[in-house]
């Protein structure tokens, strides 16, 4: 490569073909400190419960206002925020996730972390689609693909190892000390990349919020969008509460191990899931992965009795719930492809927003049932997933012969 082509992409903020960007690591850093702090909570839940002394159920609500305000502030923000450099955005996002972090840890009352957990959740949704977008401009054309999946690997990463390392630091030395780690990750990132700096670049043409939701007046784009929310509110009915069912299932208190065989699963199924989708159409691998995640979580409050038989059950779950991520956005690529970037980030939202249903549902079903039982409530909801699932491409063809008929 000669001097003139190397100096031109140091101008514009990318590496020669051969490197990495190190400011993509630093993204990369951001989403691991992200991805601990949106799952962190459901390890250290009872820990919270016992020391602000509310109930379990309450305290899972935390998960629910974080996940509902990303999942809401998602598209919101990304409207509001169109006319503004992305780069200062970013980094602006994630030093204020650090401080929303900060404040989680020394809340004085339980409502107050309830409100940092709010603000938690709008810097996340602010920082997420940038870092992506960012990350792939910092790469050469030849290497975008590879920087993007750098940057959601942080996220994988923080299932396996941030979670239950922030887990296991609740655990033996308070809960209080578990944000404060999220904090010295996101500010870690914040000043390594306020530091290095990032390659200006003009906002991209801004989309309204109106023009952002006009696909979901379509009804095929709904039913299309449905069953990702459907699934994640079935198995986050059950997720936020897992470490209590665990300490009462296999009478241990540290449950790290055992939510890294969750995250393991998520990083596996994610390498699996990609490869099949390349081969199989997508819309069959949703309905067998489904048929998977229905079967496992009907079995993990029968079978989670030792911890060897909990940490496969663990790494099953994780594996057939996040093995449904990439053959979903096939699925929504091939339905409604003119519609590609706005339907990606709204089957985002609507991923956390099943989140936040699923923690709020199962915090208050555990006013009336046992905590095994969760499992079970889940499972009715991906069950009409899989339902709507089966019957769309029916229903699609339907609505086609409809309107040839009409015209």
């Amino acid at each position: 490569m000669s001097p003139r082509t190397q100096s031109h992409l140091i101008e514009v903020g990318q590496e020669p073909l051969t490197r990495t960007n190190p400011r993509i690591i630093l993204l990369t850093l951001g989403m691991f400190a992200l991805g601990t702090d949106a799952f962190i909570v459901a390890g250290i839940l009872p820990v919270i419960a016992h020391e602000t002394g509310v109930s379990e159920g309450l305290v899972g609500q935390l998960i629910t206002v974080f996940a509902l305000t990303y999942g809401l502030g998602a598209p919101l923000l990304a409207a509001l925020a169109g006319r503004l450099s992305p780069e200062r955005v970013l980094v602006g996002a994630l030093g204020l996730l650090a401080l929303a972090n900060l404040a989680s840890a020394l809340s004085p009352s339980f409502l107050f972390l309830l409100l940092s957990r709010i603000l938690a959740g709008c810097f996340a949704a602010a920082y997420t689609p940038l870092a992506f977008a960012v990350g792939i401009k910092l790469a050469p054309a030849a290497k975008r693909g590879q920087a993007l999946a750098l940057v959601v690997s942080g996220l994988n990463i923080a299932t396996v190892l941030g979670a239950p390392l922030g887990t296991w630091v609740g655990e033996y030395f308070g809960w209080r000390l578990s944000f404060t780690l999220v904090a010295a990750l996101a500010g870690l990132a914040f000043l390594a990349l306020l530091i290095c700096g990032l390659p200006k670049s003009a906002p991209p043409a801004p989309l309204s919020l109106s023009q952002r939701l006009l696909p979901i007046t379509q009804p095929r784009i709904v039913l299309a969008l449905l069953p990702a929310l459907l699934w994640n509110t079935g198995v986050y009915i059950m997720y936020p509460y897992v470490a209590l069912l665990l300490q009462q299932q296999i009478h241990i208190s540290d449950v790290s191990f055992l939510l890294a065989c969750f995250g393991l699963g998520i990083v596996c199924a994610n390498w699996i899931s990609g490869r099949l989708a390349d081969s199989f159409r997508p819309h069959w691998l949703v309905l067998i992965f489904l048929g998977a995640l229905l079967v496992v979580q009907f079995a993990l409050p029968l079978l989670t009795t030792t911890l060897i038989s909990g940490a496969i059950l663990l790494l099953l779950w994780g594996m057939s719930f996040a093995s449904l991520f990439i053959p979903q956005q096939q699925r929504l690529l091939n339905i409604a492809p003119e519609h590609a970037n706005v339907l990606l980030a709204l089957n985002n939202s609507g991923l956390y927003l099943g989140i936040s249903a699923g923690a709020a549902v199962g915090g208050l079903a555990l006013r009336y049932f046992a905590v095994p039982q969760l499992a079970w409530i889940g499972v009715l909801s991906i069950l009409s997933a899989a339902l709507i699932v089966a019957i769309t491409p029916r229903l699609n063809r339907k609505a086609a012969q409809k309107k040839k008929a009409k015209a």
